[in-house]
């Protein structure tokens, strides 16, 4: 499974671990950079790319560019190392955004003085916010559940700043992962009786970000995952599914291809929604 966590993590840490970006993936790019970054689902490519902008950071490179891209870049290698290597790979995302974040005096002045979810939800960097909030996700993933719910409230306040800034950057991907949260909230009895989640509201989510963003492919996966399985919806499911094999790569060649993985994954694990023969 390309993505790795999102559908095989408990639910809680899958809501965080949604990942993905929409508007102006392409712009701000260094210019060494510019003719690899359509072929970086490949990872060598893709390590040429963390090379030139680690390169940058190195020689004092002040881009407010250079770090989120990093934060991405590392996220996007996990996706296609061996399970081993993810791990390092999360973390490396985290501290990027972090410091993109902490770059910011405003930021880091909040977050001494009233802590790290109230600077979150003052941050106006889209970018930084979002890889935090996918790369802090997937981390969160891998310790126990019960540990990782008490420190879900900065991944999920980045997500709803992205929102809130701009329900469409980079593929509506924050509007997909709040809706992410809303199921699995609403679909684990522990989860739900403190925080409370609601399917309503999370297919809500998925809707807004499949109609504002339908060239996103990861939308539809998501929606399946998170939605279609939970309420073993097989209209829906078998719906989604197929918008994300057909959908053409587009605008989106590392996540689109992502997403065709994903949906490959998802007949595998669940051929009763999708048909035993497997094929619809």
């Amino acid at each position: 499974m390309a993505r790795y966590i999102p559908f095989a993590i408990s639910a809680l840490a899958l809501a965080a671990a949604v990942v993905a970006f929409a508007s102006g993936e392409h712009e701000g790019l260094l210019p060494a950079a510019a003719e690899l970054y359509p072929q970086r689902y490949e990872l060598p490519v893709l390590e040429e790319l963390i090379s030139i902008y680690e390169g940058a950071l190195e020689e004092g490179g002040n881009d407010p560019e250079i770090l989120p891209r990093l934060a991405q870049f590392w996220y996007e290698r996990a996706m296609l190392v061996p399970k081993e290597e993810k791990k390092a790979c999360f973390e490396r995302a985290r501290d990027y955004a972090l410091k993109a974040l902490r770059a910011d005096p405003g930021f880091a002045a909040r977050e001494r003085e009233e802590g790290l979810v109230a600077a979150i939800k003052a941050s106006d960097d889209k970018a930084a916010l979002l890889w935090y909030a996918a790369s802090q996700g997937q981390l969160l993933g891998m310790i126990n559940p019960l540990s990782a719910l008490r420190l879900m409230k900065p991944v999920r306040a980045a997500y709803e700043r992205v929102a809130e800034l701009e329900e469409t950057f980079w593929g509506c991907s924050a509007l997909h992962a709040l809706g992410a949260f809303e199921a699995n909230l609403a679909t684990n009895p522990f989860a739900r009786l403190f925080f409370g989640g609601s399917l309503e509201k999370a297919r809500g989510y998925f809707e807004r970000a499949v109609s504002l963003c339908p060239d996103y492919l990861v939308n539809y996966v998501e929606y399946a995952a998170n939605y279609a399985v939970s309420t073993k919806d097989v209209e829906l499911f078998r719906s989604l599914i197929e918008k994300a094999l057909h959908g053409p790569i587009g605008d989106w060649p590392f996540w689109n291809r992502i997403a065709k993985m994903d949906a490959e994954a998802l007949i595998e694990e669940h051929p009763e929604l999708w048909g035993e023969d497997g094929s619809p």
